[in-house]
C-alpha cells in the first residue's frame, strides 16, 4: 500500500469515526444534513433576476466507505430531487457529475461537474455533532455564464451571476 493510499485510508477512517461519534451509536449510519441558499440572475432563455433557490442534501455514511446522498432544490413552488450512492473516493473521474471524497486534512469534499462550472462543497466535522459547510462555485476556463438545469422546466438555462448566501450543517 503506497503512502497516498495509506493517507486516504486514514483520512476516510477519521471522517467516518467522527461522523459516527456524533450519531446515535457506532453501528448506526451517520447522517449529515446540509443546506444552502443561493441567488442567481437568469439571462437566457429569458431574463429573470434575483432567483432564490434553497438546496438541501442529506448525506448518509455507512460501513467504512459507503455514502448515499439525497438532494433537492426548491424555488417559487417548484422543486426537484436526485439521489447518488457511491463508495467514498471511487468516482474521482472528471466525467462524473457528482463525486465525494475525503481530503487528506479529514474534510469531506463533494465535487459537482456542471457544463460550464464546478461546485465544491467542503464539510468539516467538529466535535459534538457539529460541522461547517463551505460552498464554492467556479466558472470553467473560457466561460462567463453558469449553465444549470431549470427546476421549473428541466431544461438548461444560463445565468450571469450565482452567489451562495447562507449555509448550514448538522450531524445526527
Amino acid at each position: 500500500m503506497g503512502w497516498a493510499t495509506r493517507m486516504f485510508a486514514l483520512a476516510a477512517a477519521t471522517v467516518v469515526a467522527m461522523a459516527r461519534a456524533s450519531a446515535a451509536g457506532p453501528e448506526k449510519p451517520a447522517v449529515i444534513d446540509l443546506t444552502y441558499d443561493s441567488v442567481m440572475d437568469m439571462v437566457r432563455p429569458e431574463v429573470r433576476p434575483g432567483i432564490k433557490v434553497h438546496h438541501r442534501l442529506q448525506v448518509t455514511i455507512s460501513g467504512y466507505d459507503r455514502l448515499s446522498e439525497h438532494r433537492d432544490r426548491s424555488t417559487h413552488g417548484y422543486q426537484d430531487e436526485n439521489r447518488t450512492v457511491q463508495v467514498l473516493g471511487s468516482a474521482d473521474d472528471e466525467r462524473s457529475y457528482v463525486s465525494w471524497k475525503v481530503a487528506t486534512d479529514g474534510t469531506l469534499v463533494r465535487e459537482q461537474n456542471d457544463p460550464q462550472s464546478t461546485r465544491t462543497m467542503i464539510v468539516t466535522l467538529l466535535p459534538g455533532g457539529k460541522c461547517t459547510l463551505e460552498v464554492v462555485d467556479r466558472l470553467k476556463p473560457g466561460f462567463k455564464e453558469w449553465e444549470f438545469l431549470r427546476i421549473s422546466m428541466h431544461t438548461m438555462a444560463f445565468f450571469s451571476s450565482y452567489e451562495v448566501t447562507h449555509t448550514s450543517c448538522s450531524v445526527r
